[in-house]
């Protein structure tokens, strides 16, 4: 019987990305579709990041316009903010699991 796991697998990130910590502005790129959602992480300082593939180097015209006050249907736009805090959700719980499996120092 083979006992062995496999490591845990990573998601392979894009090579152009556009990244933001501020929920409002992913909220309303997920819900412009502006730029693809790539997913959620931690950051080192442990806050999350929203990650977009960017292709075309378009987040910052994005972020802009944003600033700006770009206009989506608001009913969208909950429906987008329902998506991207599940997504924090998953990595804040993933986040609490791993913490609890890293060996304490000794002292």
């Amino acid at each position: 019987m083979n006992t062995s796991t496999a490591p845990p697998t990573k998601t392979v990130r894009p090579e152009k990305v556009f990244s933001t910590e501020r929920l409002q502005l992913a909220i309303y790129l997920h819900d412009s579709q502006r730029l693809p959602f790539h997913g959620c992480e931690a950051t080192e300082t442990g806050k999350l990041r929203f990650v977009f593939h960017d292709p075309a180097t378009e987040g910052s015209q994005a972020e802009l316009d944003y600033d700006r006050g770009a206009e989506v249907a608001a009913s969208d736009l909950f429906a987008s903010q329902k998506y991207l805090r599940r997504a924090m959700s998953r990595v804040n719980e993933n986040r609490r699991i791993e913490q609890q499996y890293v060996p304490k120092q000794a002292v």
